[in-house]
């Protein structure tokens, strides 16, 4: 269970003012730099990147960018926290269920603060309507994710 949420550090840039009236919906990309025990919970290191282009071809310009990272404190039992490492040393990524608590609990609390942060610089916000479903590939090794 999700007990603690950090946003540490908040960047947004606009790279093409003239762009900005060309801006598509963002690309979003979350990713899970780090995973480690602290006493008795997991803290999971992250960054949720929002990227603007101009266009959706080779040769899209760069809008803008918005990066939020920081950490998640997850409380669980001793011995599913060595399960959550195990797994993460081994294949770099976490249970199913962990994964989509972390990603929803990410989608929502970054989407309303990118959005301040989008506001501020002009660019459409980034935000995610849908919650996010991971299914466990057939070798059980790498996680999928659908919408």
């Amino acid at each position: 269970m999700i007990t603690g949420f950090t946003i540490t550090k908040v960047e947004g840039a606009i790279d093409s003012q003239e762009s900005l009236v060309k801006q598509m919906l963002p690309r979003l990309n979350i990713n899970i730099e780090r995973v480690s025990q602290n006493s008795d919970m997991l803290k999971v290191e992250y960054s949720f990147y929002a990227d603007y282009q101009d266009n959706t071809t080779k040769e899209a310009k760069s809008v803008g960018h918005i990066k939020l990272s920081g950490e998640i404190d997850v409380k669980d039992s001793k011995d599913a926290i060595s399960a959550v490492l195990k797994k993460w040393t081994e294949t770099n990524s976490l249970p199913v269920q962990l994964a989509e608590e972390i990603i929803n609990g990410l989608n929502f609390r970054c989407s309303a603060t990118g959005t301040l942060v989008a506001y501020s610089l002009g660019l459409i916000p980034p935000l995610v309507i849908s919650p996010t479903k991971i299914q466990e590939s057939k070798e059980g090794a790498a996680a999928k994710q659908q919408k």
